[in-house]
């Protein structure tokens, strides 16, 4: 079937939709667009870095308040348990020592569980009480929501990497598609961050904390995904850790969500493009497919009518050859006869 262009020269003039089409030349912004631009990214630049900072004053301090309220109590009770297990062991000599460790080990897993393992064990009182659990529920009252800003600003900064690479097409003198580009550099953003995010981080995790490979990438990706059962943890082993190695957990935690994130924001700019892109597309569809209708419509009416008008002369000239000739006479008696023949016809 022609389109309707075809059927029709006047609808192509007549049709002001723009069609869809794809160029492969450089989108080129004006200066101002440019400077605007640019103050925004660096108004981003400023919130994210601002926020990464208060993120770091705060666990900075909240940091330096633990230490003195912990550190000196912690070191206490050290002595103390220690002075306590060799007067155990010079007052019970039928007790060894790994006993008393392994007796120790199941009182140490009580006390971590909330339970206090002394003889009096219907004693109701509990460590989380109406004051440690308002405490607890406003340090994360603050420290979220401040965390999440974070997140935020470094999941837009990761976002707008991201694009560097395919706005700096217009230096390059070459005929590539800008479409091609930006998906080129898309899928590298990605691969580059699953390698620097989960597969470096998994090797890592499998020879520090001696875990199997599916268990380290378990870990790797509950944890990004922010699911986080708490069945593994990093750092929670009886392992001799160095001093950096949490700081550097956590400092991979925070990029990593951030990067997730990004990724997940990507994606969902694409269906929302596609779909634009999608319901453009068939409202054009529409449009042409009504025109053509239309133009198809008025050529069969336009065709009906010279077919009718046609027949009909063809019946014209067909009645007037069997007509029988009229005789030829005087015009007098001609048109004598005519008279009568229209006076009898009106009787």
């Amino acid at each position: 079937v022609a389109a309707p262009d075809l059927l029709d020269p006047k609808s192509a003039a007549q049709n002001s939709k723009p069609r869809l089409s794809f160029s492969a030349k450089a989108i080129v912004l004006n200066r101002g667009d440019e400077c605007d631009a640019i103050g925004t990214v660096m108004k981003w630049k400023t919130v994210s870095g601002i926020f990464f900072l208060l993120v770091v004053l705060y666990l900075i301090v909240g940091a330096t308040v633990f230490m003195a309220l912990e550190q000196p109590h912690e070191s206490s009770q050290k002595y103390n348990i220690l002075t306590e297990k060799l007067k155990f062991l010079d007052s019970h000599s039928c007790v060894n020592s790994s006993e008393l460790e392994d007796l120790m080990k199941q009182v140490v897993a009580a006390m971590r569980a909330g339970v206090n393992p002394s003889d009096n064990l219907s004693n109701e009182t509990s460590l989380w009480d109406l004051s440690s659990s308002f405490f607890f529920a406003g340090t994360a009252l603050l420290g979220i929501p401040l965390f999440g800003f974070l997140l935020a600003g470094l999941e837009t900064n990761l976002g707008r990497f991201s694009e560097k690479g395919s706005l700096k097409q217009d230096q390059f003198k070459r005929n590539v598609s800008q479409t091609k580009i930006r998906v080129t550099s898309t899928v590298l953003f990605i691969l580059f961050g699953c390698l620097l995010f989960v597969t470096i981080p998994a090797f890592v995790f499998k020879h520090i904390e001696g875990w199997s490979t599916l268990e380290s990438i378990y870990f790797v990706v509950i944890t990004l995904t922010t699911i986080g059962f708490g069945d593994f943890v990093a750092g929670g082993s009886e392992v001799e850790y160095l001093d950096y190695y949490k700081p550097v957990v956590w400092f991979w935690i925070l990029v990593g969500l951030a990067y997730f994130a990004a990724v997940l924001s990507m994606i969902g700019d694409w269906l929302r493009v596609l779909s634009k892109k999608t319901k453009e597309e068939v409202g054009e569809f529409r449009a042409h497919a009504a025109e053509w209708t239309a133009n198809v419509s008025a050529e069969f009416k336009e065709t009906r009518r010279r077919l009718s008008v046609e027949i009909y002369d063809k019946f014209q000239r067909a009645a007037s050859i069997k007509r029988p000739p009229p005789q030829e006479r005087g015009p007098c008696l001609s048109t004598s006869l005519t008279n009568a023949t229209v006076i009898e016809h009106l009787k």
